[in-house]
């Protein structure tokens, strides 16, 4: 049998497939002499030369096509410089032309002829810069790198994140010269991760599906890399975004890839067919779930339509309609940092009719209110398209229908999460989008398929304590009831009916109920939200309860816990003028509670931030403000982005809407209840799971402490044992973060506090990793927090020592009571300890650690048997042992003893100044392992170095003296300082 690895089951996979789809494959030493044989130089520098003359005619000559590389070269090793480097892959950049004596754009990719570009890249790839470090795979365009790629082993769990780390972090600290250039990266492993450099937050690693499945490395290695493919995610779908006046970066999703493409598909094939078709072929329903991402589908979407249609002689007018003021500004922005021009922001019902009338060819953003009152047949032109934010919301009042009116040949795509199924007339968001397609929609990405792909997270819900909630008659008669008549699908329209909901009000917002609730939300917060080092929204029901709230929880939480944001209005006074914030200070907080550090903890809010506010830190919704179906679905999705260690998002009801959901979301919910779900569920299932956890370890005698740690040592020895109780753990912990300190634990928390311990013991004694990572990534927050409590109360369970690495080992382990299987557990872990402690000064220990991982494999493998491991670990032991006890009597430094020792094992005569003049060929080629005519020269000198040595040795030698031959140690010699050169 042979074991699954990352270099034979991803990496040469990956090289294979990449050949086979048109790559041109530069083997490491043949990378380097492409470079320059210079380890410092990112680019291909003649193949980029070449690519750049013969891209730019009579604008870039063999006489300025070297400035114009060296401005390249100098772009500062930061996100800005990323982002100047993907406008030049964009053609966003000029180049002077001296015959006609003006500016050109420059050309460095030809995207329209896939040909017309050379695709290369290599493997084992080093770069020098702070640091020394070598990329797993290189991607060069025309010269240019374009994607660097990390390779994991598919049988590590989690390790996308640990390859994630290595790029987002690594690399942009110790090689920001060679990471400024590639806007992409990728992570293989059984699956393929992907997304853009310069982002570190781990949600914008994107999962890559082929055919809208993930499984198949070369079904996904070869349809992400296909040339077509990447060429697109240059040109079109990596994004410079902003907001809260700051720069992210991110890469589109398959799903928004997906719907950008139909979408464009739709208007070039109507276009073509018919200048007049009906509307059925003219617009088309985006069903996106709330958080996957709609406004950079509908920048990108946009962006591609104008190329395409001009391509066409279409020259188009796009319009991005949404539903809020400060999006405008914002949508503009963000246009514009894409590098879209001509984009018009409509400053008013006015101006936008002069834009449409005046025959306006460019992007504009509109509220849509500003189409209120407007004529018909303003513009009659077909190659109009525009894409509409929460087209829910189009169903409210006429402005839809005055919108169709004024454009009456235009087309119209709709973007919702929360499509409204049946309106006030007729089937509501599906009637008016999505007439064209059978389903009622064009592209649907649920919140199921979300959480499945990490994208948003699961949402659980629990009610507060019952005579904090509102009366249902109450609730039915002045909220459900008159919602349902009016047909609301916008906060601010649920706004405007409660505001005359004066009873309801009047109870929500009564002393004592503002009071007890704040007590409660305090204690909840602290308690569950805090030690997680999450933050929490506090949902009221007006602007009054909002500024009521905040004085609340001032006498329970320091005053810089919270801060209430709603809309100041001037004729605002006493309590509501107290809490108003400026427009600085607002952005200022609103940029504060995205990070973790820094206070706010709670936002007190009502309207504002409940839509397009994004903050992944926020774990917890306190609802105190009736909403229903897609008001409700928007509020709440703010809690479901992925964050760091945040599995989940929380919802605590003070109204009582969640107990009748039926009631509260009449929406698609087969799919909602995949993503909102009962906390009492989950209590169920915690149970359910410590059930199945005591049954694996029924036969492991954990009621007296003692020699414990071995006894589950040799209960998880087996590999298939160890996966199965560390896949339940991993989702009981998961559970416990959500419910402690719920009361319900409190039967159960010495049991779990013993099952977490008794994960420690296997992942400190089973993962090699574990004590160079420590626990953090493996125990969340409470459950770390509950077992430092239990050490402190009980005392640490002791440890296995360690087995001293030294000539008396032999002699501790026949000494030692414990099973062989425990022994060799031990061992392993002791060994790579020790290899870890001390490789620096004693780098034959890295030999020595790839032959203890290969006894381990073997072992896994069932290759060999317990006692044979036990043996063959004790030898590589010795032989550690052995080396150091010889390196201290010799007085030769690591590097050169390294080779000494395997000269010595050769039985080569006089190792310790043969291996000073080997030592001396190696230095003078660093770069060897790399080059493979560089070997050459390497091996025909040590040949030199070594012949003599050898052969007197080999005369000398008496019967059964282990001499190799001196192709044998020169062989032995190059593998060992390869395998140190790699290992660095």
């Amino acid at each position: 049998m042979t074991r699954i690895s990352e270099q034979r089951d991803v990496q040469d996979a990956l090289v294979n497939y990449l050949m086979g789809i048109g790559w041109t494959y530069l083997p490491p030493e043949d990378a380097l002499e492409a470079r320059g044989g210079d380890e410092a130089q990112p680019f291909l520098p003649e193949v980029l030369r070449e690519q750049m003359v013969a891209l730019n005619p009579r604008v870039v000559t063999e006489a300025n096509v070297g400035e114009e590389i060296r401005r390249l070269r100098v772009l500062p090793p930061t996100m800005a410089g990323n982002e100047r480097y993907l406008q030049a892959l964009r053609g966003q950049w000029t180049a002077y032309d001296k015959v006609h004596k003006r500016e050109r754009n420059l050309t460095l990719i030809d995207y329209s002829d896939l040909p017309a570009n050379q695709f290369h890249f290599t493997q084992e790839m080093t770069f020098v810069d702070r640091d020394r470090r070598r990329m797993d795979l290189a991607l060069w365009v025309n010269g240019l790198p374009v994607c660097v790629v990390e390779n994991k082993s598919p049988t590590v769990a989690e390790a996308e994140m640990e390859a994630f780390d290595q790029i987002q972090r690594v690399y942009t600290d110790r090689i920001p010269e060679f990471i400024k250039y590639p806007p992409l990266f990728a992570v293989a492993n059984a699956h393929l991760h992907y997304g853009a450099t310069w982002n570190d937050d781990a949600k914008a690693m994107n999962v890559w599906k082929a055919d809208g499945a993930d499984y198949g490395l070369e079904r996904l290695g070869k349809s992400f890399f296909d040339r077509q493919n990447v060429l697109d995610m240059l040109r079109d779908y990596v994004l410079f975004y902003r907001a809260e006046d700051q720069t992210h970066k991110f890469v589109l999703r398959p799903h928004q890839m997906r719907a950008t493409r139909k979408i464009v598909e739709r208007v070039l094939q109507t276009s073509e067919v018919c200048k007049t078709s009906e509307v059925l072929a003219r617009s088309g329903l985006e069903w996106h779930t709330q958080g996957s991402g709609k406004t950079l589908t509908m920048i990108v979407a946009a962006h591609q339509l104008r190329r395409e249609m001009s391509a066409k002689g279409e020259n188009p007018t796009l319009l991005i309609v949404v539903d809020r003021r400060e999006l405008e500004g914002q949508m503009k922005q963000n246009l514009e940092a894409f590098g879209f021009p001509a984009v018009e922001r409509a400053r008013s019902k006015q101006h936008l009719r002069e834009l449409l009338a005046g025959d306006y060819r460019g992007l504009i953003v509109t509220l849509i209110h500003k189409f209120d009152r407007m004529p018909k047949n303003v513009s009659q032109r077909h190659n109009i398209v525009v894409q509409i934010d929460e087209a829910h919301r189009s169903q409210e009042g006429d402005l839809a229908t005055t919108m169709r009116a004024a454009l009456p040949n235009a087309f119209y795509f709709g973007y919702t999460g929360t499509p409204v199924d049946k309106g006030k007339i007729g089937r509501g968001t599906f009637e008016t989008f999505g007439k064209a397609d059978a389903a009622g929609y064009q592209d649907k990405y649920g919140m199921d398929e979300s959480i499945a792909d990490g994208t948003t997270v699961p949402l659980y819900y629990t009610l507060a304590p019952t005579d904090l909630h509102v009366d249902r008659q109450m609730l039915e008669d002045e909220f459900y009831s008159v919602v349902d008549k009016a047909g609301v699908a916008s906060i601010e329209a649920l706004n405007k009916l409660l505001e005359k909901a004066d009873k309801l009000k009047a109870v929500m917002k009564a002393p004592e109920r503002v009071c007890e609730i704040a007590a409660h939300v305090a204690k909840h917060f602290k308690t569950n939200v805090e030690p997680l080092g999450f933050k929490a929204f506090v949902v009221a029901v007006d602007r009054e309860a909002c500024a009521l709230y905040k004085q609340a929880l001032d006498e329970f939480l320091p005053n810089e816990y919270s801060q209430a944001v709603y809309t100041p209005y001037h004729k605002d006074t006493g309590l509501l003028r107290e809490y108003h914030l400026e427009e600085d200070e607002e952005k200022t907080v609103r940029r504060a509670f995205r990070d973790k550090t820094k206070l706010p903890k709670l936002l007190i809010v009502t309207e504002k931030l409940l839509t397009g506010y994004d903050a992944p830190v926020l774990y917890c919704m306190y609802l105190d403000k009736p909403l229903k179906d897609h008001t409700l679905l928007q509020a709440i999705a703010r809690v479901n982005r992925p964050y760091p260690e945040k599995s989940s998002g929380l919802i605590v009801d003070y109204i009582g809407i969640f107990e009748n959901l039926q009631r509260a979301l009449s929406f698609d919910a087969a799919t909602v209840a995949t993503g909102l779900i009962d906390l009492e569920k989950l209590r169920v299932r915690f149970g359910e799971l410590l059930t199945s956890i005591q049954a694996l370890l029924a036969p492991v005698d954990l009621s007296t402490t003692g020699d414990r740690p071995a006894r589950i040592i040799d209960h998880f020895f087996e590999q298939d044992k160890r996966e199965a109780f560390t896949q339940l753990f991993k989702e009981l912990q998961t559970a416990y973060e959500v419910l402690s300190p719920d009361p319900f634990l409190r039967d159960y928390i010495d049991d779990y506090a013993l099952i977490a311990q008794v994960y420690q013991v296997v992942y400190n004694y089973f993962d090699p990793e574990a004590k160079k990572r420590g626990q953090q990534r493996d125990l969340l927050a409470k459950t770390d927090a509950l077992i430092r409590k239990h050490v402190k109360a009980e005392g640490k369970p002791a440890d296995l020592p360690l087995y001293p690495i030294n000539r008396n080992l032999a002699n501790v382990i026949q000494a030692d009571h414990m099973t062989e299987r425990v022994k060799v557990t031990n061992l392993y872990r002791s060994l790579m300890v020790h290899i870890e402690e001390h490789q620096n000064e004693q780098p034959y220990l890295i030999s020595i650690g790839a032959q203890v991982e290969d006894i381990i494999r073997r072992l896994n493998e069932r290759q060999i048997s317990v006692q044979t491991a036990l043996e063959q670990l004790q030898a590589q032991a010795g032989q550690a042992s052995a080396a150091h006890e010889e390196q201290t009597a010799s007085g030769l430094a690591g590097s050169e003893f390294a080779v000494f020792w395997v000269l010595k094992g050769q039985g080569v005569l006089g190792p310790d100044k043969t291996a000073q003049a080997v030592q001396k060929v190696l230095d003078a080629h660093p770069t060897w392992p790399y080059n493979a005519r560089l070997e050459a020269v390497v091996r025909r000198e040590l040949y030199k170095v070594i012949e003599l040595p050898v052969r007197v040795a080999a005369d000398r030698a008496k019967d059964g003296a282990p001499v190799g031959g001196l192709v044998e140690v020169v062989n032995n010699v190059l593998r060992m300082h390869k395998m140190l050169v790699m290992a660095k």
